[in-house]
């Protein structure tokens, strides 16, 4: 037998193997802070009964969860595995590149969900539906290298004690600037009218918005917006300033 050939049989018995092996395993693949539950499949392609994603106050819970890891991506030492989630009428799903310097790169990223989710992060009483997408996010060392797609917030709502105040449509549009990453808000419809710029720059970020329309002469949400802006002529202006 040459040596080749043994080379061949090698790599097939360990394809053979790898192909075989539990779903359990792509658990190694995932980022520390996701864990998966009552999982079953194989390795390449996969389920999970439910998704944990841990924050530092404690856990988001995710549903339903599949996966594909694609085989030529283990050949080039670049992991890469396509992940969608489904729980509760709420949508995640794209696809997780791991390289060998540790960057990590999410491509074709798309999630749909309450914005009440973001209350579990930010003490903000709003309601909406939030759409999510981007082409691509590149992370490493918990920073964000890039990002390019856009959010949308649909239905913007103020969760007052008087009753919800409707806000509108919004949208902002992310993309690379030199050294920063620069987003443009501007409003689809609504009574609130939003227009500015958001700019994140090393561990840095700046908020800048220009509030005006029918909905700042609201007493509960004009006085909501007087801890975070300042009374303009048309309305607010809104400068956040700080670090991530």
């Amino acid at each position: 037998m040459t040596r080749r050939t043994t080379l061949i049989l090698l790599g097939l018995l360990i394809c053979f193997f790898v192909g075989l092996a539990p779903a359990r395993l792509v658990g190694v693949l995932l980022p520390e802070r996701l864990a998966l539950d009552a999982v079953s499949g194989s390795l390449w392609t996969g389920k999970a009964a439910r998704g944990v994603f841990k924050l530092d106050g404690g856990s988001l819970i995710l549903g339903r969860v599949s996966w594909h890891l694609s085989p030529l991506s283990l050949v080039l030492l670049q992991p890469t595995i396509t992940i969608s989630v489904d729980w509760g009428g709420q949508q995640l799903a794209g696809a997780v590149t791991r390289k060998l310097a540790g960057t990590v790169v999410v491509r074709d990223f798309y999630a749909s969900f309450d914005s009440g989710l973001v209350r579990q992060f930010l003490p903000l009483y709003i309601g909406g539906r939030v759409i999510a997408d981007f082409s691509e996010i590149a992370i490493a060392s918990n920073q964000v290298l890039s990002l390019e797609g856009e959010l949308v917030w649909e239905g913007a709502v103020w969760a007052a004690a008087a009753g919800d105040v409707p806000l509108g449509d919004y949208q902002l549009v992310v993309s690379d600037n030199k050294d920063a990453l620069q987003g443009r808000v501007t409003t689809l419809s609504g009574a609130l009218i939003a227009a500015g710029d958001v700019v994140v720059a090393a561990s840095n970020y700046k908020i800048d918005l220009d509030l005006s329309g029918p909905a700042t002469r609201d007493p509960e949400l004009a006085n909501a917006l007087q801890l975070l802006a300042v009374p303009s002529a048309t309305g607010f202006d809104m400068v956040i300033e700080g670090r991530l």
